[in-house]
């Protein structure tokens, strides 16, 4: 048989397996109600019974019959109409901390967890899961990225060693990282060249992957290592790019001699890859990430390659190009926020992009990738966690923002796809919001 538990509890320990019974905790604005408030209180509450304490005394009384300079003490006796208000989700919970309400006397059930709640219950444990992969990954791109800039660096003596890329490489695939970098793309800086290579990296494989694994279609790679290092390497071409060309801070203008340096990197990484016996596909990777749908187009080098030649890992990894140069910080230029450069590249889809790799990579990805900073339509402010391949306007968020603005110590998931209530209202930039302390923010989310 099973039992029900009551018990007292504050805002910030209320869950969904509670039902509350009555609000008992308040804040200053009802030590002494004015006439907005009495009214606000009998319009939302009807037919409840309140405690007050009035003139001294306590009182018993319907709410109807509050009055102003009453002191609430206790709400109570809710019918069957006022529902809304004692089923624990969390919209009453923001609406409760905006009104005021601290405290609530609530019941729960003593039976075994139902199907939703267990549902729920995983989706969480697999959020702190996945936020603490993000956070232990972070070394691994910071090492993957310096072995690349050695890597660039010393292939431009003439010197290519990819040992140390590759012990990256290795360490990444062992430790199924690259979820986890292709989310730190939006959380830390980037450079154009090193961090650039690790992020696309991290991203491709992501979706290739995912890519593969929902078509049923057999890879062109031998294994997962060679997908990640091709990825990798497909800009190890601005080896032959000048170093002061290369980590320029400036933006240089379409047609200077600097910028006919840079889109030179393409072929001189097919020349590169060649040498090194790199697979096919690997080098078309390097030699056409740049080339467009439309190849008459100014921004597609090099010239003369037909886009419809091209093998699918390289149509991929041109789109994952150009939205990781978007999304990543430059010195001389502000980032995009996730969302946004997945809105920009949505709009170039069938102009320079192929459409159909294009959808492939949107469904895995999201219209808010993971890691993305949203705004929902209660002005709260929320981390997404999980995109939802079936629903990608509606993923799973953790909300560290309530309406106010104010930061949150505890962080609700909710999963937008079964809350119908709620909904993104747009996606914010990660860096506007908290600066340099994005990622930190992120790897400090306490989901519950």
């Amino acid at each position: 048989m099973n039992s029900t538990l009551q018990k007292q509890v504050k805002l910030k320990d209320l869950d969904e397996s509670m039902v509350i019974v009555a609000y008992v905790g308040f804040n200053d604005k009802y030590k002494s109600l004015d006439d907005t408030t009495c009214k606000w209180l009998k319009l939302n509450f009807k037919e409840c019974r309140t405690v007050v304490v009035r003139e001294g005394e306590t009182l018993n009384t319907p709410i109807e019959d509050i009055k102003p300079g009453d002191r609430l003490k206790r709400v109570q006796g809710f019918t069957s109409s006022l529902k809304k208000l004692t089923i624990v989700n969390e919209r009453l919970k923001q609406e409760l901390e905006k009104r005021g309400f601290l405290e609530f006397k609530i019941e729960q059930s003593n039976k075994t967890q139902n199907a939703e709640q267990i549902k729920r219950a995983k989706s969480v444990k697999q959020a702190e899961a996945f936020v603490q992969k993000v956070k232990d990954t972070e070394q691994a791109r910071e090492g993957a990225t310096n072995a690349v800039e050695d890597l660039i660096d010393k292939t431009r003596f003439g010197k290519t060693n990819i040992s140390d890329v590759l012990n990256y490489v290795e360490n990444i695939v062992k430790n199924s990282s690259a979820e986890s970098i292709a989310v730190l793309t939006g959380l830390k800086e980037s450079d154009q060249t090193y961090a650039h290579c690790v992020d696309v990296g991290g991203i491709f494989q992501t979706v290739y992957g995912r890519l593969l694994e929902k078509n049923k279609i057999k890879s062109v790679f031998k294994d997962n290592q060679e997908i990640l290092l091709g990825a990798f390497l497909h800009d190890i071409g601005k080896a032959k790019v000048p170093k002061e060309i290369l980590d320029s801070t400036v933006r240089f203008e379409r047609d200077s001699p600097e910028m006919k340096q840079m889109q030179s990197h393409p072929t001189y990484g097919a020349e590169i890859l060649t040498k090194m016996r790199m697979s096919e596909v690997i080098i078309s990777m390097a030699h056409h990430h740049h080339v467009k749908m439309d190849a008459k187009m100014q921004s597609s080098y090099p010239r003369g390659v037909r886009f419809d030649s091209l093998p699918m890992e390289t149509r991929l990894i041109a789109i994952i190009d150009v939205y990781q140069a978007l999304v990543g910080r430059r010195s001389y230029k502000k980032s995009w926020a996730p969302p946004a450069a997945v809105k920009f590249i949505d709009q170039l889809s069938g102009i320079e992009y192929d459409p159909v790799v294009w959808e492939e990579f949107l469904q895995i990805m999201g219209t808010y990738p993971t890691g993305s900073l949203v705004e929902l339509n209660d002005g709260s402010t929320a981390f997404v966690l999980h995109v939802n391949e079936e629903d990608l306007d509606n993923p799973r968020v953790a909300v560290v923002k309530n309406a106010k603005g104010e930061d949150l110590e505890r962080h609700t998931l909710i999963d937008l796809q079964t809350e119908k209530d709620m909904s993104i209202v747009k996606g914010l930039d990660n860096f506007e919001v908290y600066g340099e302390a994005c990622f930190q923010k992120f790897v400090s989310l306490q989901v519950v």
